[in-house]
């Protein structure tokens, strides 16, 4: 009886210990401090949500580009202008996708940034 005891406690702290080791990332990540309070270089890799709204002007694979225009009054004149730019998002397996992806059509994207690239966390696509 002694060598079942010492068996299941040995099988015991092993599921234990694996517990323990796919637990702790996922609470050592909420545990952490907020990028503000961290080194630029961390602040530049945030995981943090940003929002754009525009038009779709390509579709292609994983990926979609979204023109966005923003618009700001010059100091010298009381014309606004328009400045327009691109966005390249890529979707992945997480990304929600309300509508149809096409050519022209507004989108709204929920996005974090990640290695330098734009991950759609969220789509909402209106023509």
């Amino acid at each position: 009886m002694n060598r079942i005891q010492k068996i299941s406690l040995s099988i015991f702290s092993a599921a234990l210990l694996a517990a323990a080791t796919v637990a702790l990332p996922s609470h050592a990540a909420q545990s952490q401090a907020p990028p503000s309070a961290a080194s630029p270089s961390a602040g530049a890799q945030s995981a943090q949500l940003q929002s754009v709204s525009g038009k779709i002007t390509s579709v292609a694979g994983k990926t979609f580009t979204l023109s966005t225009s923003s618009s700001a009054s010059p100091s010298s004149t009381a014309t606004p202008q328009a400045d327009s730019s691109s966005m390249t998002f890529t979707i992945d397996d997480n990304t929600t996708v309300s509508g149809k992806l096409a050519v022209g059509a507004n989108a709204d994207v929920s996005y974090r940034v990640q290695n330098g690239e734009n991950i759609a966390v969220s789509v909402r696509v209106s023509s």
